[in-house]
């Protein structure tokens, strides 16, 4: 006998009612499995909007970081074309002051970009040195400071999140050394 048609024997052999209650289980069992499958389908998607938020999170980071490291020699310029306007003698000269005021807005103008991007310029001064951030240049012996304090800033660095895009140049607290005697 054919197996289909042995089947079609069987569900005639029960009653009409039987008949209706296998099938609403069968679709209940059925709409389960469809109901199991789009849940975990929505829990992938989100997953996946999850990761490409973070990467692209991270993408921008990233870029920001490339483009403050590119530019940041230039901040370097003109901090220190302030500070050589501030020490000439002619300082108080109309042109000197002029081009003094012209350096001061363009360095404002950096620190605001940056600001506006989420970097935050480090810039340590009286404050323990730390080598996760700052970079020692000399070490110059003291007594105004204990050692391991930043005493001197050489060049600002730059920190976006928890990332460092460059540490700051410091000359940091030395213990004077005890001199011999012999």
């Amino acid at each position: 006998m054919d197996k289909s048609k042995e089947k079609t024997d069987q569900t005639a052999d029960k009653p009409e009612p039987e008949k209706r209650a296998d099938a609403a289980r069968d679709k209940d069992v059925e709409l389960e499995v469809l109901t199991d499958k789009w849940k975990r389908a929505l829990a992938e998607a989100e997953n996946a909007r999850k990761r490409a938020d973070a990467a692209h999170a991270d993408g921008r980071q990233h870029g920001v970081a490339i483009a403050v490291e590119a530019l940041a020699p230039v901040y370097d310029d003109i901090c220190l074309a302030i500070d050589a306007a501030r020490a000439s003698p002619d300082a108080d000269a109309p042109a000197i002051t002029a081009h003094l005021d012209g350096l001061k807005r363009t360095r404002t103008a950096f620190e605001t970009a940056l600001k506006a991007l989420g970097v935050r310029t480090l810039k340590p001064e009286n404050t323990p040195f730390d080598p996760v951030l700052h970079e020692a240049i000399q070490m110059q012996e003291t007594e105004k400071s204990g050692p391991g304090q930043v005493l001197v800033l050489h060049r600002p660095g730059f920190v976006l999140g928890h990332r460092l895009i460059r540490p700051a140049h410091v000359t940091v607290s030395a213990s004077p050394g005890k001199s011999s005697e012999g």
